[in-house]
């Protein structure tokens, strides 16, 4: 029992860190950034403005460290500017199972068609929990 207390140890002194990065893949329009629910867990410690319009083909990007050592989630919604049918949730979690860190991320749009939303992740860092997850409107 007192090997299995010690093992844990490590996962509670961890802060983790979620560098998020919104990429406005798109040629055609300007993204207008909606809601965020980024205190599910965490809170934004850094930003590049988050708040502002991201101009087409340009990028968006802020820090998102935890209060809770063993979990951290969110949600972004970016719409197109002038265009609110052309909406993307973006979610990510990052949870601490089974002795390790697991990271989900996911991105939905509210319409059809061309356009697509996308979310990439990295592996997160076993001690720490450390992510970078990047969402893609295009």
């Amino acid at each position: 029992m007192l090997a299995a207390g010690l093992m844990a140890a490590p996962a509670a002194g961890a802060n983790p860190v979620a560098a998020v990065r919104v990429t406005n893949g798109s040629a055609a329009f300007e993204l207008a950034y909606a809601a965020s629910a980024s205190a599910l867990g965490g809170y934004v410690t850094s930003d590049n403005t988050p708040l502002a319009t991201i101009p087409r083909q340009a990028t968006d990007a802020f820090t998102i460290a935890s209060t809770s050592a063993k979990a951290l989630a969110g949600e972004l919604i970016y719409r197109a500017v002038n265009d609110p049918a052309r909406e993307c949730t973006f979610r990510y979690t990052l949870a601490y199972a089974g002795g390790r860190f697991v990271l989900t991320a996911d991105a939905r749009a509210s319409w059809t068609g061309q356009a697509a939303c996308t979310a990439t992740a990295s592996v997160p860092d076993k001690a720490k929990g450390d992510f970078t997850v990047t969402f893609t409107m295009k």
